[in-house]
């Protein structure tokens, strides 16, 4: 009878935490999940994410209630007005914008597609009304969501409206792939990104872009990033997927994935910017030698990519590429030339590392682009964007001391240099930043507790 009880109670539990939020169930669960054991952690999010897909698997709307308006406390001389729905903790928790002339976009980390219209998107209102547009996407995150694991929360890594397509970056996951490089059937990750027609009902994507190539393990160091450009083409980030550091690629005794895979490798795609013809899926690289390329934005007219990268252990780096083409690539230097270190530093262990990956301090030296800032410790480095005269960058860590869990602010001048460093912490993690032109308004989405932040 016992076993019967606790059984119920496992499972009427979650349904009850997410229906009806106790209070704010994200604000209850970032409180406490510190003293819940590291070993369990993941479980108990585990079964809270499983919970909440499967009860408003096919809800039609998500109600953002307004929480709280402050001002912010430097030059910047904005208000920032904070908006909740406690479910997106549980569906993502990572989500990302995207705008055209009418509508707002926001797609989560488990692939749940929204949209509001940008007149109603106003700091005046108690409540931000997002509708659901039905897709397809399961069809590509399906073996993600068959596992126990939590990955699939974070499978999706932007979206980019343009013109009258959507195109959704993920990882998408093959199981049973027969990988040449080990010879054997294996798990597979790969960049993949899809296109659909615009609407605002029901969107049929397709695969539009892939990188055929087999990572045999997940890991968030796989950048993923769209972003408008010139000449009828978008922009495309690719991590390195931590092949020169991570023990699921590197060891000491087997360093051959990260010698013919590292981001100086010009036959790998990874460590890479691309660009892509939307038309003939043509694609070049635009730049090389980055870690993670997380933030991505391209000013049209003055045709530089503003670009943020996460460092190893330390090294977060903002990156500006003057005038991009295929026939001036940049190298941004990574392996070779790094401000941060590897994982584990200074270790004796980890020496070995340094051989193929030695992270030099200088850029320029070694004939590399010098980053115009840089960050020791790291920021936990995320989205960017420009407003006026203003960079915008986000970050997520979680140490406010160091510059996390908050807002950065730059201004730019003539020569684009930066200048005036402003923090602003907001104690949530800062997944992505998005200007909407017409209204004037600056949107965060923080992910630490599901929330959409207007700025103005």
């Amino acid at each position: 009878m016992k076993k019967i009880f606790f059984f119920l109670f496992i499972i009427i539990t979650p349904f009850f935490f997410v229906k009806y939020h106790v209070s704010n169930n994200t604000e209850f669960f970032t409180k406490f999940k510190n003293l819940i054991p590291r070993e369990h952690r993941a479980s108990i999010r585990r079964v809270l994410v499983k919970s909440t897909n499967l009860i408003f698997n096919k809800k039609k709307n998500y109600i953002f209630v307004k929480k709280k308006t402050i001002l912010s406390k430097n030059n910047f001389n904005k208000k920032l007005t904070f908006y909740n729905n406690p479910l997106l903790n549980f569906l993502g928790p990572r989500a990302y914008f995207s705008s055209n002339n009418t509508n707002l976009f926001l797609i989560t980390g488990t692939g749940v597609l929204l949209t509001a219209n940008i007149d109603e998107i106003n700091s005046d209102l108690s409540e931000l009304e997002f509708k659901t547009i039905e897709t397809n996407i399961d069809n590509y995150l399906a073996e993600y969501k068959k596992e126990t694991d939590v990955f699939f929360t974070s499978t999706i890594k932007d979206v980019l409206v343009r013109e009258d397509k959507i195109f959704i970056s993920i990882i998408q996951k093959f199981r049973d792939k027969y990988n040449y490089n080990t010879k054997k059937k294996e798990e597979c990750f790969k960049h993949a990104i899809l296109k659909g027609d615009l609407s605002l009902n029901k969107i049929n994507l397709n695969n539009f872009f892939i990188i055929d190539a087999c990572r045999h393990a997940y890991n968030d160091f796989v950048g993923g990033t769209l972003s408008d450009f010139k000449d009828n083409k978008i922009l495309y980030t690719v991590g390195d997927f931590g092949v020169c550091e991570r023990a699921n690629y590197i060891s000491e005794d087997n360093t051959k994935y990260c010698e013919k895979n590292n981001s100086q490798v010009m036959t790998s795609a990874l460590g890479k910017i691309f660009e892509i013809d939307v038309e003939n899926k043509f694609s070049n690289i635009i730049s090389l030698g980055h870690d993670n390329p997380q933030g991505l934005y391209y000013d049209k007219i003055n045709d530089i990519i503003f670009s943020t990268e996460h460092g190893p252990m330390g090294g977060d780096e903002i990156n500006i590429n003057k005038f991009p083409s295929k026939d001036d690539i940049k190298n941004f230097g990574h392996p070779i030339s790094s401000y941060g270190e590897h994982y584990g530093f200074p270790d004796p262990e980890t020496l070995y590392l340094y051989k193929l990956a030695p992270l030099y301090k200088s850029h320029k030296e070694y004939g590399f682009i010098e980053p115009v800032k840089y960050f020791v410790p790291s920021i936990g480095i995320s989205p960017v964007n420009v407003y006026k005269n203003k960079l915008l960058v986000g970050s997520l860590g979680n140490d406010v001391d160091e510059g996390d869990l908050s807002l950065h602010t730059y201004d730019i001048n003539q020569k684009f240099e930066l200048s005036n460093h402003n923090i602003f912490p907001l104690d949530q993690r800062i997944r992505d930043i998005h200007v909407i032109n017409k209204t004037n308004q600056i949107l965060l989405y923080l992910e630490t507790n599901g929330s959409i932040v207007i700025m103005e």
